[in-house]
């Protein structure tokens, strides 16, 4: 900008410069949430671009839904975590050889699912610019586990499952060359009381040329997998593989033969004992077949005289037994 002033009667230019060749840089931070994993570590990435050192800045990074919402402080060169959120304590950190190029981003380490959240990045002394990012917190699961569960038309039933997970997982199974291989059934999910998924799916597979199979889990917000591998046995893909083997149908009725054997014999000698024992019974005891015989034709005698007794009475009148009486 130019004035003109007088001077001695005069007028000569005067330069201002009124506005300068300022840079203005601007806190820069993430649009997509960053990801991590329970007990491991994560950058929360916050950056002044253009380029400028913020050694002499002061820098917050913050949570507005905690209380005390200080995250990490750095001050007057240092950081000052005296106001800092004591579930921090110990886990943050700045990374002071970058300040001067203009990176301000918070290193937390350790991770907990409680840390999931949205964190600012704040620069009080450079115009109170400050940044969101989103950290997503997912558990880092045991490995899926696969099994054989059966067999059917010379197939193998494999089962497939995983637990422990933060966020709702995709379990899938592969064959060797990493073809996803439809489920029988959709993948049952269910959620225990801690908020942790369990998956489990089926597949029957039919034998490949390597017979090796992936159950993989995913979850795919946080960009997490693992995964377990099967080898299924070439005998397991037999055609009889779920009914008894032949030679195990050929040993259940020859087993059967035999148990008919014994038991027929068995029968046959205690039916052969009873017979002999009887013939000694009698040989040894002759006496009671005449005792026997004797009281039958006594009998028999006794029955006669009584016959003819009664023949003698007059009709209508009856003949009381002893200890009975006609009224």
């Amino acid at each position: 900008l130019n004035k003109r002033t007088r001077n001695g009667g005069c007028y000569q230019n005067e330069e201002r410069d009124t506005f300068p060749n300022k840079r203005v840089s601007v806190l820069v931070g993430s649009t997509d949430p960053v990801r991590g994993i329970v007990s491991g570590d994560v950058i929360l990435p916050c950056f002044l671009r253009p380029t400028t050192s913020a050694v002499e800045e002061s820098v917050e990074w913050q949570r507005t839904d905690l209380e005390p919402k200080e995250v990490h402080l750095y001050r007057d060169r240092g950081d000052d975590n005296v106001l800092q959120n004591p579930s921090y304590s110990g886990r943050t950190s700045l990374f002071s050889e970058e300040l001067k190029n203009g990176n301000v981003s918070l290193k937390l380490t350790n991770l907990k699912p409680s840390d999931a959240g949205n964190y600012t990045c704040y620069l009080p002394t450079l115009d109170n610019q400050k940044t969101t990012i989103e950290l997503l917190v997912g558990g880092a699961a045991p490995r899926p586990w696969v099994s054989i569960v059966g067999t059917k038309d010379k197939r193998v039933v494999l089962k497939c499952e995983a637990e422990g997970l933060v966020y709702k997982p995709e379990l899938v199974l592969l064959n060797s060359n990493e073809t996803i291989l439809p489920a029988d059934e959709p993948t049952e999910s269910s959620m225990n009381s801690d908020g942790l998924y369990t998956v489990t799916s089926y597949f029957t597979v039919q034998k490949t040329a390597t017979n090796l199979f992936i159950c993989r889990v995913q979850q795919s917000e946080i960009k997490h997998m693992r995964e377990t591998h099967i080898h299924v046995p070439d005998k397991m893909f037999h055609e009889e593989a779920e009914e008894y083997p032949l030679n195990w149908k050929v040993g259940i009725g020859f087993l059967g033969a035999v148990v008919g054997a014994v038991v027929g014999a068995v029968v046959g000698a205690v039916v052969v004992f009873l017979c002999m024992w009887r013939k000694t019974t009698r040989k040894h005891h002759p006496e009671e077949k005449e005792i026997n015989d004797g009281y039958a034709d006594n009998r028999i005698a006794l029955l006669e005289n009584r016959n003819l007794e009664n023949s003698n009475v007059p009709n209508g009148v009856g003949v009381s037994q002893s200890g009975e009486r006609d009224c």
